[in-house]
């Protein structure tokens, strides 16, 4: 199996898309003079991660009723709050509330009230992986949360749930039906670049986040192939590695700005 190959097959699951919204966040708050503490980030990662992990073994459970391979849900779940812990230590009740938050969403989600089968599941979906992460990401970095480190998560949350709603899709496919494009795939497509402008003009981003529309042809390519129709087992992967290349994109980009401003200060 090649490394992209084997990236592609990572990012299938919902887990490892929490983390570019982390560094996203993180990249929106950067600032040298708030003493960043790269260690808090990197617990905060592995507290989503933890979390995430947890969600979709819960989540398998619960739709088959068996008792899904690998690690079980109550040890991911006591890594979370054993990490909880340690940054709530660090950050106060600021982070108290990231957390749980982060846990309560999540466990509704999954489990019950199975948010996941209601029309709540696009939103809770892009709060998640989305303003939630990257907030949490700036909070453990610096200690507070402007608000560019959570407006930079709203399109990055908008392709994690285009993500979600094709992996869905594929489950049906895998089951013998014959799905269309599921409401709001491409409107999550759309959403997600057309905020990109919106929030530069709204003084949320800098003017450098507009490279992350460079991702643009291979959402427009994705749009060409629902038409024609596809396996969505496919569009999971793709749209996956779509989502973490703008989010880390995006990164990038408010990263450079901020090194620049803070230096200029």
């Amino acid at each position: 199996m090649s490394a992209p190959t084997r990236l592609a097959h990572l990012l299938r699951h919902p887990r490892y898309a929490v983390l570019p919204a982390v560094v996203a966040g993180a990249s929106a708050a950067y600032d040298p003079a708030l003493r960043p503490r790269f260690d808090l980030l990197i617990l905060f990662g592995a507290f989503l991660f933890a979390v995430a992990g947890a969600e979709a073994t819960l989540a398998t459970r619960t739709r088959t009723g068996a008792r899904p391979a690998g690690v079980p849900a109550w040890v991911t779940l006591a890594v979370a709050m054993l990490a909880a812990v340690i940054l709530i230590t660090a950050r106060g009740w600021p982070m108290f509330w990231v957390c749980t938050a982060a846990v309560l969403l999540a466990t509704a989600f999954a489990a019950g009230p199975r948010l996941a089968d209601t029309a709540l599941a696009g939103p809770i979906t892009i709060a998640w992986m989305g303003p939630l992460a990257t907030a949490g990401g700036a909070l453990a970095l610096v200690g507070n949360v402007a608000p560019p480190a959570m407006w930079i998560g709203l399109p990055i949350g908008f392709l994690a749930d285009a993500a979600r709603r094709a992996w869905v899709t594929a489950v049906a496919e895998q089951g013998g039906a014959a799905p269309a494009a599921p409401p709001w795939f491409a409107g999550d497509h759309i959403a997600a670049f057309g905020a990109v402008p919106v929030l530069i003009l709204g003084g949320a981003l800098p003017a450098v986040a507009l490279l992350a529309l460079l991702a643009l042809p291979w959402t427009l390519r994705e749009f060409v192939r629902v038409r024609a129709g596809y396996a969505w087992s496919d569009a999971v992967t793709r749209t996956r590695l779509l989502h973490a290349a703008f989010a880390l994109l995006l990164a990038a980009t408010t990263f450079v700005a901020r090194v620049f401003a803070t230096r200029a200060a």
